[in-house]
């Protein structure tokens, strides 16, 4: 599996979209009877919004996140992701009141099809956290992000004890992590990336950090 070139796949899909519109699911996602893809049509066709995320209906944590550069009080340049910060600051769709305007989402959402390819679509050299650097790239365009808690869709990943979550494959996946998140430090000239469950960065051990001298400090809220 993790030697697969789904990037490239989903560069060539992108290729072949003729509609103003294309909608994204990994594999192991279902769309239900009650997903409601209608909305995110709507606000493409009514808003200047360029992406409308969904949700999953079994992950406590969807990852809709505000995204920030900067130095936070300290001396290194860092991205933080601020996965409460879009609900807490109120920061809704006008008109479409369960649909917040984010930065980053899971890989379930709509998008215009010429906005992604203006970008270039996903990096081939990322087989692991290319839906990170493709709403880096999203934000450094200037494009806007909605996600809706009203779009769900099931998540069913490899259950434990399957082939796919054997040991060599689980200890290629996180080399891979530790190996891609240093790859995007540097592509974007940044020192630490972090996620806060609060609205405020602190040091109490809610944030994760990789870092370039290599030192990665475990927390479940990476993967």
């Amino acid at each position: 599996w993790y030697q697969r070139r789904v990037r490239e796949g989903r560069n060539m899909a992108l290729s072949f979209v003729r509609t103003r519109y294309f909608l994204l699911l990994d594999d192991d996602m279902m769309v239900l009877k009650t997903t409601n893809l209608s909305v995110m049509i709507d606000i493409l066709d009514t808003t200047d919004t360029t992406v409308v995320g969904g949700e999953m209906v079994d992950r406590i944590n969807n990852f809709a996140s505000l995204m920030k550069f900067g130095y936070f009080g300290g001396t290194k340049r860092k991205m933080g992701l601020f996965p409460s910060t879009c609900e807490k600051a109120n920061r809704t769709v006008p008109n479409y009141p369960t649909c917040l305007q984010c930065d980053l989402n899971t890989n379930v959402f709509m998008a215009r099809t010429e906005n992604i390819r203006s970008i270039g679509g996903w990096d081939p050299e990322l087989k692991v956290l290319e839906h990170k650097d493709i709403f880096i790239r999203i934000k450094a365009a200037e494009y806007k992000l909605a996600t809706c808690r009203d779009v769900k869709v099931i998540h069913d990943p490899p259950k434990e004890g399957s082939d796919e979550l054997n040991e060599e494959y689980l200890a290629k996946r996180k080399a891979q992590y530790s190996r891609l998140y240093h790859l995007l430090l540097n592509r974007y000239n940044i020192e630490e990336i972090f996620f806060s469950y609060k609205q405020e960065v602190n040091d109490r051990g809610e944030v994760m950090f990789f870092n370039k001298s290599g030192v990665d400090k475990p927390c479940n809220a990476i993967v």
